[in-house]
């Protein structure tokens, strides 16, 4: 299986009513050009299921790579829940919807870091994710990065809230995120702080 990166936010659920999260990322995938027959037949037919690791894992079949509006790097939506059968830090059930890519499209294996036109792409994918979410960040991370800043979030370890290499944060967050590590930049807006790992990009 190729290693994945990954863009991904996450929402805290009322009870397991999971639906009006699954509507705002359908307008997303709407609006990123990825959504098709395929995906609307799939989140049709999705049913709250906890697996026995606590787990709901929504998807019937695995959804296909596709090209967003912006790039021929192709993208493959996933949405997954968790829930208190996980482990004691999980107080609610919890979302994520997140955009998977092929990290060998993206990374420059030659310098280690992320090929030219990323950065744009990723910022342009992470803000359309944000016109829709915004109960935490949306993060752009590669395969060991993947929950770390969720787990930060959620239980408030500040060792991993800036294990990602690009992120869009919400300013209610910004107390939470008080502490930045040297090798992260901020750019801060009236609602949002932009933050990227500068070892990781060209």
């Amino acid at each position: 299986m190729p290693e994945l990166s990954n863009i991904q936010t996450y929402e805290k659920l009322i009870g397991n009513d999971y639906k009006p999260t699954l509507k705002k990322f359908t307008k997303v995938l709407k609006q990123i050009g990825v959504w098709n027959a395929e995906i609307k037949k799939d989140f049709d037919s999705l049913k709250w299921k906890i697996e026995d690791n606590g787990f709901v894992f929504f998807s019937n079949s695995d959804y296909g790579f596709y090209k967003t509006t912006f790039s021929e790097i192709k993208v493959r939506p996933l949405i997954m829940a968790w829930t208190p059968a996980i482990d004691k830090t999980f107080k609610e059930n919890w979302i994520s919807c997140d955009l998977l890519i092929e990290s060998q499209t993206i990374n420059d294996y030659k310098n280690g870091k992320y090929k030219d036109f990323v950065f744009s792409l990723v910022t342009r994918l992470v803000k359309e994710m944000a016109k829709e979410f915004n109960q935490t960040g949306i993060y752009f991370t590669d395969e060991a990065q993947d929950g770390e800043d969720f787990d930060g979030i959620r239980t408030t370890d500040k060792n991993k809230l800036w294990n990602f290499d690009y992120a869009l944060i919400p300013n209610k967050l910004k107390e939470l995120y008080g502490e930045k590590p040297n090798n992260y930049n901020i750019k801060e807006t009236a609602n949002w702080i932009e933050s990227w790992n500068l070892e990781n990009w060209n």
